[in-house]
């Protein structure tokens, strides 16, 4: 709600969703406010569920965690070569 971001972007992109035929359009914009709320803190909610159930299945094993961790090593030595080798020539 203080995000200045999120007050910019509400005001340029809500605006376009209120049917000004169905009436009451200073009324339809919190509801449209508050929907993408909702919305966001369910999707918000899941991801975090998600990453914790995630991070305490990898925990449980040193293996996993390992596997994970180069497999992390490996792409980031892979986007590095990347950017090296298909740079700009100059």
């Amino acid at each position: 709600m203080t995000n200045p971001k999120s007050v910019v972007f509400l005001t340029a992109v809500l605006p376009q969703f209120v049917d000004r035929e169905a009436g009451h359009a200073t009324a339809q914009m919190p509801v449209l406010g508050l929907a993408g709320a909702l919305l966001q803190l369910l999707f918000d909610g899941v991801r975090g569920l998600t990453a914790a159930t995630a991070r305490d299945w990898l925990g449980r094993s040193p293996r996993r965690a390992a596997v994970i961790g180069g497999t992390d090593g490996l792409a980031m030595i892979d986007l590095g070569a990347s950017v090296a080798f298909t740079g700009r020539a100059e």
